[in-house]
């Protein structure tokens, strides 16, 4: 079985679908709960879960330790990001924001650090990250897209995710976990809001993206650590618990922060992060 291969066409049968669904979800409940739901360890639950089965416990759970260092690349790419979209157009937003998670992993890739430390790196990483990305000072309008526009997004999810992936197979587990929290999704939601709606539903698209990264690097650290010495369906069922744990954490502390708290939206301040939200959000 060809390992890179299957991780392939896995990654471009999910990310379309996936893009699919978060446009969808963000019209209907607004794009900070479209965030959310993109730091779903879905791409990465499915690495790790493929590898466990082809390459074993032992390169999977470091794969899915890589990926919670890739916590890290990930908010430098969602600062670089927000702190550009203040002043330039999209495309070089994205151009300094992919060159800013590339920079991070290489360096990152150089070190192994113990899981505790991988796991306070990558909370300190999304809690600056929220700390840094602007947050809008006026309503943003709801997400809405032309339905045109939807399929063109998966398409594009597709296309990077075949791009990014091309060649994964000489990656090793460290570099591959450390890869597989590459933002396909983000990249592809933002530089369609961004070029349509201007800055401001990016930011809060990416500050919603960095509160369920909490959730992400739970499901990555727990997964990483039982994996090797209890298997599979403990490790995955732990991580999932851990995800729904952590989720329902964060929300409870951003229902009791006071509004107009900088870089922390409350739950009060629904003009700037909650438009169009529903009854589920």
């Amino acid at each position: 079985m060809n390992t890179a291969v299957d991780l392939l066409l896995l990654k471009v049968a999910i990310a379309p679908f996936f893009v699919g669904i978060v446009s969808l979800f963000a019209v209907r409940y607004g794009h900070r709960a479209a965030g959310w739901l993109v730091a779903l360890p879905i791409n990465t639950g499915t690495i790790v879960f493929v590898l466990t089965l082809t390459e074993g416990a032992d390169f999977a759970a470091a794969a899915a330790l890589g990926a919670l260092l890739g916590v890290v690349s990930s908010s430098v790419f969602v600062i670089v990001y927000a702190r550009s979209a203040l002043r330039y157009r999209w495309s070089l937003c994205l151009g300094l924001a992919i060159a800013g998670f590339g920079v991070s992993t290489v360096l990152l890739s150089q070190v192994a650090e113990p899981a505790v430390v991988a796991l306070a790196a990558a909370v300190l990483a999304v809690t600056v990250a929220l700390l840094l990305v602007p947050t809008p000072q006026a309503s943003v309008a709801p997400a809405w897209a032309p339905r045109r526009e939807i399929p063109l997004r998966m398409l594009t999810a597709a296309l990077l995710v075949a791009t990014i992936t091309t060649g994964a197979s000489t990656l090793g587990a460290r570099l591959s976990g450390l890869l597989s929290p590459i933002p396909v999704f983000t990249i592809t939601l933002v530089i369609f809001t961004h070029s349509r709606h201007g800055p401001s539903p990016v930011f809060v698209f990416l500050k919603g993206l960095q509160y369920g990264l909490y959730s992400f690097a739970a499901f990555c650290a727990v997964v990483g650590v039982l994996l090797v010495p209890y298997g599979l369906a403990v490790a995955f069922g732990s991580g999932l618990l851990a995800v729904l744990a952590v989720f329902a954490v964060v929300r409870r502390l951003l229902s009791r922060r006071p509004a107009g708290r900088p870089g922390l939206p409350a739950s009060s301040a629904s003009s700037q992060d909650d438009v169009g939200r529903g009854a589920g959000e």
